[in-house]
C-alpha cells in the first residue's frame, strides 16, 4: 500500500541520514554522484530530498551531483520538483548545462590524440563532429568503432595515422 512504501521511505531515508551524519565531517566530507537521473523515480528523488535537505546533519559534510540527458526529461518529470523543494528550502545548488565540445576543440582533441598537425586532421574531425555534434563520449566511442573497422588505422609505411573519409562520411551512428 501507499502508506507502507511512504513508511519504507522515511525508513531508509531516516538510516541514511543518521549514517551520513556519523560517517560525514568537515573533515570527511562525502560526494555523492548519481548519473542518469532522467531514468530516476519518483520514490529514488525523494529520498535525494531527504538526504540533501537534512536539518540535523549540520555537522555532516555532504556534496551531491546528479546528472541527466536534458533531451531525455519531460517538464514534468520529478527531478524538476526535486529541484524546486531544494531551492524552496534554501538548499544551494548549481545548474550546469554542458553541450558538445566545438569544431576546433574536438579538431584539437583528436589531433592530439593522433599526433597529427590539426590541419592535415580536419577533415576527419569535422566528419566526427557531424557524427556526434561534438560529444566527447560519442566522438571517442565512433573514434573506436572506426578504429574496429580499420576505416582509421596506423600506416608504418607513413609513419601516421590514415582514415577513408569516404567510408566514414558513409558511417551511421547511432543517437545513443
Amino acid at each position: 500500500t501507499s502508506v507502507e512504501r511512504i513508511m519504507n521511505l522515511h525508513n531508509v531515508c531516516f538510516t541514511l541520514q543518521r549514517f551520513m551524519r556519523i560517517v560525514s565531517s568537515r573533515l570527511r566530507p562525502i560526494m555523492l554522484f548519481m548519473d542518469d537521473l532522467q531514468w530516476a523515480g519518483s520514490t529514488s528523488l525523494e529520498l535525494i530530498q531527504g538526504l540533501l535537505s537534512d536539518t540535523r546533519g549540520s555537522t555532516s559534510c555532504f556534496f551531491f551531483v546528479g546528472s541527466y540527458r536534458s533531451n531525455e526529461v519531460e517538464t514534468s518529470h520529478p527531478i524538476f520538483d526535486l529541484m524546486t523543494h531544494l531551492e524552496s528550502c534554501g538548499i544551494s545548488s548549481t545548474k550546469l548545462h554542458l553541450c558538445g565540445l566545438s569544431r576546433v576543440d574536438l579538431n584539437r582533441m583528436i589531433s592530439e590524440s593522433l599526433c597529427i598537425f590539426p590541419r592535415i586532421c580536419k577533415p576527419l574531425s569535422d566528419s566526427v563532429h557531424a557524427k556526434t555534434k561534438g560529444n566527447p563520449f560519442f566522438a571517442l566511442e565512433f573514434l573506436r568503432s572506426l578504429l574496429d573497422s580499420a576505416v582509421l588505422k596506423y600506416s608504418l609505411r607513413e609513419r601516421r595515422w590514415i582514415w577513408d573519409i569516404d567510408k566514414i562520411e558513409a558511417e551511421n551512428i547511432t543517437d545513443n
